[in-house]
């Protein structure tokens, strides 16, 4: 190897490696500024809904709403007498889960003290009504007398003559002792309890002998013709 060999020598090594610097540096930046950028989607996509199409039929539709409840009948009553007495009969049906029919005697009351006492109403009547017989017959001479006497009275003492306040007063005790007579009747007509309706019986606290009072519950009658259910509905299915 000539010395001019000897000094190239260097040289070109300091060149080749050069060269091969420049050319990574060239591919290295061109690698970064050919990455692609990344970009920031949002958390939810927008897509298409996925629907079913039905043909839909004008109607009345009755919906079918599921849920928990309890039958209860209808008619549920205390059954209580509307006088005093006491029990002297019980029908056989009147037990605990016996079935009876509207107007079925229950059970009775002694009626003996109504039956005097519709028997004092109607003595009364017939006084009440004597007593407006007198009166008639009274009114019937003085207005005889009024005609004998003077016809120029007033006619303020002109319904003195004539009686007509006593007139009136024995027909209001007519009628005061007629509607007597028939409130003691209906009292007696109470002596009999029956059913309300048709009915199941659910409970009785009376036997033969007890003393009963007006409001006394004496049993628990529920109907058997008409039923509610009590039903527990989601709310939001109440629309």
């Amino acid at each position: 190897m000539t010395e001019d060999q000897s000094a190239k020598s260097p040289l070109l090594s300091f060149l080749i490696i050069g060269g091969i610097l420049i050319v990574a540096g060239l591919l290295i930046l061109w690698i970064y500024s050919s990455e692609p950028v990344a970009q920031r989607e949002a958390a939810t996509k927008k897509t298409a809904m996925l629907v079913d199409v039905e043909k839909i039929n004008r109607g009345t539709f009755t919906p079918k709403i599921s849920g928990l409840g309890t039958v209860e009948a209808a008619e549920d009553i205390i059954l209580s007498p509307r006088i005093d007495g006491r029990v002297i009969e019980i029908s056989e049906n009147f037990i605990p889960g016996a079935f009876v029919k509207e107007g079925d005697v229950l059970l009775k009351l002694d009626p003996s003290d109504y039956q005097n006492m519709v028997k004092q109403m109607e003595s009364a009547l017939q006084q009440a009504q004597s007593e407006l017989d007198i009166e008639l017959g009274r009114r019937v001479v003085a207005k005889k007398e009024y005609e004998l006497v003077d016809e120029s009275l007033i006619d303020e003492n002109k319904a003195l003559v004539m009686r007509e306040p006593q007139l009136n007063a024995a027909r209001a005790a007519v009628l005061s002792a007629e509607a007597a007579l028939e409130q003691t009747k209906l009292e007696l007509e109470r002596t009999s309890i029956t059913a309300p309706f048709d009915a199941q019986i659910v409970t009785r606290n009376v036997n033969l002998g007890s003393q009963v009072n007006t409001g006394m519950e004496l049993a628990r009658l529920i109907g058997i013709k008409e039923y509610w259910v009590i039903a527990t509905l989601p709310v939001n299915r109440l629309e």
